[in-house]
């Protein structure tokens, strides 16, 4: 894509006076949801979904599948790779200490970025991106942002795997990512697993106002909470587990959507289900993919038509 009206200020949205964007959540192998759902839409339609959108915003596995999009590759293909590979990312039977170190090595998730992804960088993607992340050494967020800006000079040579892997780097499932020269950076789903108030923001400094931006938030399923109290009295880490990520991913997920549909009102729309049984973001058990699969196509059937997704974004 050629920036160039961008940094001049003169954003070519697809539509006259208005900003349209795909915002996708974190959650891991949970990211077949939304993967699934932008597949049934490509079938329908016969278009990628990045030409569809002016932006798209994600965070860690949503980041991932951002990524994917913009370098074109179809969801169909993006949802096959977690189903087929997200064993590989997420192996059964390891024998890690999770006191000492990450659950999972990221080698066969940095392995699989990079054989996906190649050596496209953020300047060739196909439509603006803003990618959270954080950087760890000064405890700051970090958005990763493509150079649809004239402020924004940096990033655009990054290849996108690094920015997918730096995006993802979930603490307790995998190491920190270490990228470039003295580099750190952890997931961004800590503060924003739901991106919309990124994409909000990032609306704004292009100049838009509220009331130009529509937003398509896809979320990755949240399960009922059901961790006992217990847990959080006796508050050691130990006691919590990964259930401390899937708490602040959640309720961060949920905070935002509410903060977004006070700004927005009828021009965001959340589709997300609340699942009836817990889904961990590291499950690859075929069960819960089957059910994952299932919980798309049902979403897609409920929201694309009946309840005009395609009304409002694809027309």
């Amino acid at each position: 894509m050629d920036w160039t009206k961008h940094k001049e200020g003169n954003i070519p949205t697809k539509h006259p006076g208005e900003l349209r964007i795909l915002s996708i959540d974190g959650g891991g192998m949970k990211g077949i949801l939304p993967a699934v759902y932008l597949k049934r839409i490509e079938e329908q339609l016969g278009k990628p979904i990045y030409q569809f959108f002016d932006m798209i915003c994600g965070t860690s596995t949503g980041g991932i599948i951002a990524l994917g999009l913009a370098k074109g590759i179809r969801a169909g293909n993006i949802s096959d790779i977690y189903i087929k590979k997200g064993e590989k990312i997420f192996p059964k039977n390891l024998l890690t200490n999770p006191l000492l170190s990450a659950k999972y090595s990221n080698k066969q998730l940095l392995e699989l970025l990079k054989d996906v992804l190649g050596e496209k960088r953020l300047e060739d993607a196909l439509t603006m991106l803003c990618i959270p992340s954080i950087e760890h050494h000064k405890a700051e967020p970090k958005v990763f942002k493509t150079p649809h800006h004239k402020d924004y000079i940096l990033d655009g040579c990054r290849f996108m795997w690094e920015v997918a892997l730096a995006t993802s780097a979930a603490p307790l499932f995998f190491p920190a990512a270490e990228i470039g020269e003295a580099e750190c950076k952890i997931d961004g789903g800590l503060w924003a697993n739901n991106p919309i108030l990124v994409a909000i923001a990032e609306a704004k400094k292009l100049g838009f106002g509220l009331e130009q931006v529509k937003i398509l938030s896809l979320g990755t399923g949240d399960s009922i909470y059901q961790v006992s109290n217990a847990v959080a009295k006796k508050s050691g880490l130990k006691s919590w587990g990964t259930n401390l990520v899937d708490l602040t991913f959640q309720v961060q997920s949920k905070s935002a959507t509410y903060t977004a549909s006070y700004l927005l009102g009828e021009n965001l729309c959340r589709i997300s289900p609340t699942f009836g049984r817990k889904i961990s973001l590291d499950s690859t058990e075929k069960e819960d993919i089957d059910f994952m699969v299932i919980e798309a196509n049902q979403l897609y059937e409920k929201t694309f038509i009946k309840e005009g997704v395609r009304d409002k974004f694809f027309c």
